[in-house]
């Protein structure tokens, strides 16, 4: 995420647990190799940072005592990291991640490809010890690219290079998962960016849409009506769903679907999607909504957007589209409770009731989502 509170605002951007123990946690048997532990980041944020500090949480594998898992992964912006005025809450978050996560010490890694970026490095490091931050091991990099040297800055002499980024087993789980890896930030960001274009096409149709289900509702009349309605708008909606990833829905079945979305019923369903196999073809669909729509109907399909990223540990994604949703809706409820969850680090098993939730009430319509 990248506000929290007051104290740490400017300094966090993101925090990113690791893959649960069923997909294979990083191990990190002594911290022998550095160049695949680095290696691993951009697997494990989603996109491979730049001018940053990168402090990996340790704790002991639940199976081996003798190996280390990183339980969480955050990120920082170099520069705000140094700003002294940043120490408290840079080094409370830390330490909120430590109780969450249970993690026994912390590893940190700095990116800075500027000429004076080993020296940065080392600022940094006592900057770090002065808030009370004492990492077991540290190292340097100018980027994570294959071969490029790393610098141990605790121990001179320990250099090494980094291994192949794409061939990390973090890389290649989440390659198989459905999520590519990005070569900056700015591209997750721009993936849930208003499109003026599309937004244009979608604006005649979407007071039509929601005037057209509510009468549709309306004519129904019986409670026994209004159920097959509703479910068979479902089915419609996940017929959408079904070719988001092939083909953009036309401008009119988008505002359709944006004004379905207000149904709470069908918004709820549609939260079970993070569960299912279609869960890559629904982010499509809710990224293309919230790229064309704005208030409340860019709120929801953001939320159910950072809602599967979320569920797919992809946190540094749901992140970024949980702060797309507040700022175009700031009362959005469910945004707000997955910003919570967020902040307090909750892994991802901790979020799933929705998901279960929306199965649930798909079932009860004779609709199987999964």
């Amino acid at each position: 995420m990248e506000a929290y509170d007051e104290d740490h605002a400017s300094a966090l951007d993101e925090s990113a647990p690791n893959l649960d123990p069923a997909d294979d946690k990083v191990a990190v048997r002594h911290v022998a190799d550095p160049g695949e532990l680095i290696a691993a980041i951009p697997g494990m944020l989603g996109f491979c940072p730049t001018l940053s500090l990168v402090v990996a949480s340790l704790g002991t594998h639940p199976d081996k005592d003798d190996v280390q898992v990183i339980g969480a992964l955050t990120r920082f912006d170099i520069d705000s990291a140094a700003d002294p005025a940043e120490a408290r809450g840079l080094a409370r978050l830390l330490e909120s991640v430590r109780q969450c996560r249970n993690t026994s010490s912390t590893i940190v890694v700095v990116i800075d490809d500027r000429p004076t970026g080993s020296t940065n490095a080392e600022h940094l490091l006592r900057h770090l010890s002065q808030a009370g931050i004492e990492p077991s091991h540290a190292w340097w990099v100018t980027q994570i690219a294959t071969d490029v040297e790393y610098q141990d800055l605790f121990h001179r002499g320990r250099d090494g290079t980094v291994s192949d980024p794409r061939a990390s087993t973090v890389a290649f789980a989440r390659v198989l998962d459905g999520h590519p890896i990005y070569a900056a930030r700015h591209e997750l960001t721009d993936l849930l960016d208003s499109d003026p274009v599309l937004a244009q096409q979608v604006w005649p149709y979407r007071g039509w849409a929601v005037v057209r289900y509510r009468d549709d509702l309306a004519a129904a009349r019986t409670p026994d009506r209004v159920r097959d309605h509703r479910r068979d708008r479902i089915l419609w909606v996940l017929s959408q769903v079904s070719t988001a990833e092939e083909k953009r829905p036309s401008p009119q079945d988008l505002a359709m679907v944006a004004a379905l979305l207000r149904d709470r019923t069908i918004r709820d369903i549609m939260y079970g999607l993070a569960r299912s196999e279609h869960h890559g073809a629904a982010e499509a669909l809710w990224r293309q909504i919230a790229s064309a729509t704005d208030g409340l109907d860019r709120a929801e399909a953001a939320t159910l957007f950072a809602y599967s990223s979320y569920h797919h540990a992809n946190t540094v994604l749901a992140g970024i589209a949980i702060a797309t949703a507040l700022d175009a809706e700031p009362t959005h409820a469910i945004a707000q409770l997955l910003a919570i969850a967020l902040d307090e680090h909750l892994p991802p098993e901790k979020i799933q009731g929705m998901a279960e939730a929306g199965i649930s009430i798909a079932a009860n319509l004779g609709i199987d989502i999964t």
